[in-house]
């Protein structure tokens, strides 16, 4: 009768060693795919979000500005970049001259409730995504032409609007741009064949 070899300790350790390796690999490739997804939707939230506070400015009569909050506490005890629009209350209730008030120049709403009528979902940042730029666009009053200024001001002068989304990971930039006149928003990807063709956009600075 044949006898049957087993294997040696030599050939169990190369095979473990290999599958370690391949098991590292795929985690990180899991990992790269996470990132990437959640960076992506959070992408397409923050403009979205764009979108919609331009929506709740043209139909409220009322300045609607996205701000972009650092170290906000979450329900699982951890502290994150969390973004969201807010609609600015105003001084009295028959015009908009008085939006925002005095006191929320420079204050966000969740600071201070009382400078906002109504806001929108929070879009809680991935820790590889930085989104600052974002903070302070403001869409105007019954126009829902876009500024850059937290205090919304409606005799602002108008230019191009650029908001750079940076990533941490291996994911090209990204920049939101916006129609000033319209406050119609994009979003384009740095790498992209559009943005090869408009060196004007802001992926092209630093």
């Amino acid at each position: 009768m044949k006898s049957v070899r087993g294997m040696t300790l030599l050939e169990i350790m190369v095979a473990v060693a290999i599958l370690g390796i391949l098991t590292s690999v795929a985690v990180v490739n899991f990992q790269t795919q996470l990132i990437n997804q959640r960076e992506n939707e959070a992408t397409r939230s923050l403009w979205s979000s764009a979108l919609a506070a331009r929506q709740r400015a043209i139909a409220t009569n009322q300045p609607v500005r996205i701000v972009v909050e650092n170290n906000v506490a979450q329900a699982d005890g951890s502290q994150r970049t969390v973004a969201r629009w807010e609609r600015l209350a105003c001084g009295n209730t028959w015009d908009n001259g008085t939006c925002p008030m005095a006191a929320c120049l420079s204050t966000t709403c969740r600071t201070n409730a009382t400078c906002c009528n109504e806001v929108g979902q929070d879009i809680v940042l991935p820790r590889t995504m930085t989104a600052t730029e974002l903070n302070g666009l403001c869409f105007l009053p019954g126009t829902g032409r876009a500024v850059t200024n937290m205090a919304c001001p409606q005799n602002a002068a108008i230019g191009p609007i650029t908001a750079r989304f940076l990533f941490s990971s291996n994911r090209a930039r990204s920049v939101l741009s916006v129609e000033p006149l319209t406050g119609l928003s994009n979003v384009l990807d740095c790498d992209s064949q559009y943005v090869a063709t408009h060196p004007e956009t802001a992926c092209t600075t630093p």
